[in-house]
C-alpha cells in the first residue's frame, strides 16, 4: 500500500534541487581567500585596487641574451598578445605625462643648493663646448637643465635594453603584457592562464608570472582537494552504514536525509553570505555525520519500530552541540560564521528528520553482533580527570597563535618561486603596495609628494605631479634665487661662445600657470586615479620594513590581506576564545543539567579532549581554525558524555555511540590527507579530539551492568 510519508524525504530532496539551481546556490561557493575576511571598508579598497591596472600584469622571461633567446621572446611576445584581455605593454612614457614634466619641470625637479652656490655659467659653457668639440659621437646636453641646477632622477631599476629589447642585466630578455580591466573573475583567468600554459607547454629556459595565477592555480588546487576529500569521505560513511546498519532501506534514507541537510544549508547560507568557502562545504559534509549519532540512537532504541516517548538524551546532545554553534557564531571571522550558521541548519533538519519523520517511516531493525563490544576496565573518572588538568597546565605553556592568514591558504611553492624571480628582477622585493586616498585630487598630490620625499626608492606615480601648495612654494624659491636672470645671463653668454640663438631657449622656463587637475586629465597622464565613495584613490609601493612607519599616516590603506587580517586577528582570538569560555560554561550547565549523579563521569568527556588537543601546541603553532575546532569537537564529545552519564544507558547506547565515532572520524579524520592547510587543521583537530573520545569509552571505568 502506497504510504506518501516513505517518500516525503525523497520529495524534500526534489524540492531542494530545484531550490538551490533556482537561487544560484552553488554560485556563492568561493575558492578565494578574500570571501572569509569580515566585510568592511577595507575589503572594499582591496577590491577596488584590484582594479587597478598595475596590479593586473603578466610577466615573461627568456634565459639568455643571445639571437635565439631574442627570437623567443619574440614569438612569446605575438603569441600573448593574440589572447583575448592581453596586451603587449611597451616601455615608453606617456607622451602626454612627457609633455607635462617638460611644462613644469622646474617646480617638480629639486635645486641642487650645491651647484647653485657654486655657479659659474661662463665655465659651464666651456665645458659643454669643449665637449661638443671633442666627442666622435652626438654629446647628449640637457638644454632643459645646461647648468646641471636639479638633481637627476636616480634609476634603483634592474632593468635595461639590449638589442632594442628590455632586459635583466646580464642574465635574460623580459616582456610585460597588461590585462584589460574587463579581466575580473576566476572563469576570465582560467581563459587566460589555459591559453598562456597551451603557448609555453614545448618552450624551455623561460619563466612566466602573473598574480592572477594564484587565483588560478590555488582555486584548482583547493577545487581537486575538496572533490577528493569529499569523494573518499561520501565512499567510507557509505561502506561503513552498508556494513553497520544492513538496513538498505534505512541507508537510503539516512543518505537522503545527510544530502538534503547539506542543500539545505547551502540555500539559506547563500542568503545570508554573498561569497561561501569551499571550506564550509567539506565541513558541512563532515558536520552532517554528527547528525548520524541522532539516527544510531533512535535505531538502536527501536524507536523506528515501535512507539516510544520522547528521546530526552538525544535531544540534550543536539541542543548542546547545536548551542555550541550558535555561541561561536558572534565570532566576528566570516568563516567561522559561515561553519556555525551551515552547521546549525544541516543539524537541526537532520535532527527533525531522524527524531520525527523516521518513526513515521518505520524501519525494522536488524540484528547487530556485539561481541568485539566488551572492553573491561576499571581507571576511576577522577584520575582521568586529575591527568588531564596536569596535560592542560604543560600544554598551555606552548601554546601559541599563528596571526598570518595565509598559512590557512594552499602552499603554491612553485608559484612563489617564480614570482620571487621577478620580484629581485625587478627590484620590488622589498616593497609592498598599499593605496593612497584623500578627499580631494590637490590633497592626493600633496600626500603621495610627502611619501616620496619619505621613502626615495618608493614607487608612487602620482608623487610626479605638483600641487598647488608646492607650486607657489616653489615658486617663491624660484624668484628669491632669481632664475629668470640666470636663463638672461646664459642665453647672453651662450652666443658669445658661438651657439646658436635661442640654443637654451627650453631651459627655465618658469610656467605661471597653477596645474588643475581632474580625474580625466590625470588618467590621460597615464597616471590611474579612482574615485571611491567620498574619496579619490591611487596606489603606491612602499618600503616592507617601514610599514610601521608609514602605517602612521591616515591617508594610507594598507590592503595586504595577511595584514589586514593580522591587524583584526587578535581581537578574533579574544572573542574566539571568550566565546569559547562562554559555550564550554553553557556546555557545563547541560552537563548538570543531563547527567547530576555521573557527573565526573560526563566532565571527562569534556577535559580530556581538551587536554589531548591543546597538547599538540608541543608540536605545533595553533591557527584561528584549531582554536574553533577545538570548541566544536568539545560540543561533540559533550554529546557521549550526556549518553553515557544518563540513566538509561544500556548495552544498545554503547553500541550507537561506538558506530557514531566511526561516522565522525569518516567524515571529520579524512581531512588530515588534505593539502589545504585550513582543511588539515580541522581534520587534526578532529582526529585527535575522535582519539580522545574513543581512549575515553575504553578505559573509563563501565557501569554496573556491564561488570
Amino acid at each position: 500500500m502506497f504510504k506518501l510519508t516513505n517518500y516525503i524525504n525523497i520529495l524534500a530532496l526534489f524540492v531542494l534541487i530545484i531550490l538551490t539551481l533556482s537561487f544560484g546556490s552553488f554560485n556563492h561557493i568561493s575558492t578565494d581567500l578574500q570571501s572569509i575576511i569580515p566585510n568592511s571598508e577595507k575589503k572594499e579598497l582591496l577590491n577596488e585596487f584590484n582594479t587597478f591596472k598595475s596590479t593586473k600584469k603578466i610577466f615573461l622571461s627568456v634565459e639568455g641574451l643571445d639571437n635565439n633567446a631574442l627570437t623567443k621572446i619574440k614569438k612569446l611576445e605575438n603569441s600573448f598578445s593574440k589572447i583575448e584581455g592581453v596586451s603587449f605593454a611597451k616601455i615608453q612614457e606617456n607622451e602626454n605625462l612627457k609633455k607635462y614634466k617638460d611644462k613644469y619641470k622646474v617646480y617638480i625637479e629639486k635645486l641642487d643648493k650645491k651647484s647653485l652656490d657654486n655657479l659659474n655659467i661662463t665655465k659651464k659653457l666651456e665645458e659643454i663646448k669643449s665637449n661638443l668639440l671633442k666627442s666622435n659621437f652626438s654629446y647628449f646636453i640637457n638644454k632643459q637643465d645646461p647648468l646641471n641646477l636639479f638633481f637627476k632622477a636616480t634609476s634603483f631599476t634592474n632593468l635595461s635594453i639590449k638589442n632594442n629589447h628590455l632586459s635583466i642585466k646580464d642574465k635574460a630578455y623580459i616582456s610585460i603584457f597588461n590585462l584589460d580591466n574587463s579581466i575580473n573573475t576566476i572563469s576570465k583567468y582560467e581563459k587566460i592562464y589555459d591559453s598562456i600554459e597551451k603557448t609555453i607547454s614545448n618552450e624551455k629556459n623561460i619563466k612566466v608570472f602573473s598574480p592572477i595565477f594564484y587565483f588560478v592555480e590555488n582555486s584548482r588546487t583547493i577545487k581537486n582537494d575538496v572533490n577528493k576529500i569529499i569523494a573518499i569521505s561520501t565512499l567510507l560513511l557509505i561502506l561503513l552504514y552498508l556494513v553497520i546498519l544492513k538496513n538498505v532501506k534505512l541507508l537510503l534514507n539516512t543518505i537522503v536525509t545527510l544530502v538534503s541537510s547539506i542543500l539545505f544549508s547551502l540555500l539559506l547560507c547563500s542568503f545570508f553570505f554573498d561569497k561561501l568557502s569551499i571550506f564550509v562545504m567539506v565541513f558541512g559534509i563532515s558536520i552532517s555525520t554528527v547528525a548520524i549519532d541522532y539516527m544510531f540512537h533512535h535505531y538502536m532504541h527501536d524507536y523506528y519500530e515501535k512507539k516510544k516517548a520522547f528521546n530526552k538524551d538525544v535531544f540534550l546532545g543536539m541542543f548542546t552541540t547545536v548551542g555550541a554553534f550558535i555561541i561561536l557564531s558572534f565570532v566576528s571571522f566570516d568563516l567561522i560564521k559561515q561553519f556555525c550558521y551551515f552547521s546549525i541548519i544541516s543539524l537541526l533538519f537532520s535532527y527533525y528528520q531522524f527524531a520525527f519523520l523516521y518513526p513515521k517511516i518505520k524501519f525494522s531493525k536488524k540484528s547487530i553482533t556485539t561481541k568485539y563490544y566488551k572492553l573491561y576496565s576499571k581507571i576511576r573518572p577522577i584520575y582521568v580527570i586529575f591527568f588531564a588538568v596536569v596535560l592542560l597546565i604543560f600544554s598551555i605553556d606552548k601554546f601559541h597563535f599563528d596571526l598570518n592568514l595565509k598559512n590557512l591558504d594552499v602552499n603554491n611553492t612553485r608559484l612563489k618561486q617564480t614570482e620571487k624571480y621577478f620580484n629581485n628582477s625587478l627590484d620590488i622585493q622589498k616593497n609592498m603596495p598599499v593605496l593612497i586616498k584623500a578627499k580631494s585630487i590637490e590633497k592626493l598630490i600633496e600626500d603621495a609628494r610627502i611619501l616620496k620625499n619619505k621613502y626615495p626608492n618608493s614607487y608612487i606615480p602620482i608623487s610626479v605631479l605638483i600641487d598647488e601648495k608646492s607650486f607657489l612654494d616653489k615658486k617663491l624659491l624660484l624668484q628669491k634665487i632669481d632664475l629668470k636672470s640666470i636663463k638672461e645671463q646664459l642665453n647672453k653668454k651662450a652666443i658669445i661662445f658661438g651657439f646658436k640663438n635661442n640654443y637654451f631657449k627650453d631651459a627655465y622656463n618658469l610656467n605661471e600657470n597653477i596645474p588643475i587637475y581632474t580625474k580625466e586629465s590625470i588618467n590621460d597622464l597615464g597616471i590611474e586615479l579612482l574615485h571611491f565613495k567620498d574619496y579619490y584613490l591611487t596606489y603606491a609601493n612602499l618600503p616592507k620594513d617601514k610599514i610601521g612607519d608609514f602605517s602612521k599616516y591616515d591617508f594610507i590603506v594598507n590592503i595586504s590581506i595577511k595584514t589586514m587580517f593580522e591587524q583584526n586577528l587578535s581581537s578574533i582570538y579574544d572573542e574566539l576564545i571568550a566565546y569559547g569560555a562562554i559555550t564550554i560554561l553553557f556546555i557545563l550547565f547541560m552537563l548538570f543539567l543531563s547527567t547530576k549523579d555521573n557527573y565526573l563521569l560526563s566532565f571527562a568527556y569534556l577535559i580530556f579532549p581538551i587536554a589531548l588537543i591543546l597538547s599538540l601546541s608541543f608540536f605545533m603553532t595553533f591557527n584561528i581554525l584549531h582554536l574553533f575546532m577545538l570548541f566544536i569537537i568539545l560540543s561533540i564529545s559533550i554529546d557521549f558524555g550526556i549518553y553515557l552519564g544518563s540513566k538509561n544507558l544500556d548495552k544498545n547506547t554503547y553500541i550507537a555511540i561506538f558506530y557514531s565515532l566511526l561516522s565522525t572520524f569518516a567524515g571529520f579524520g579524512v581531512l588530515i590527507f588534505s593539502k589545504v592547510n585550513a582543511l588539515f587543521s580541522i581534520g587534526v583537530v578532529a582526529s585527535v579530539g575522535i582519539l580522545a573520545i574513543t581512549l575515553l569509552i575504553i578505559i573509563l571505568k563501565r557501569p554496573s551492568y556491564d561488570s
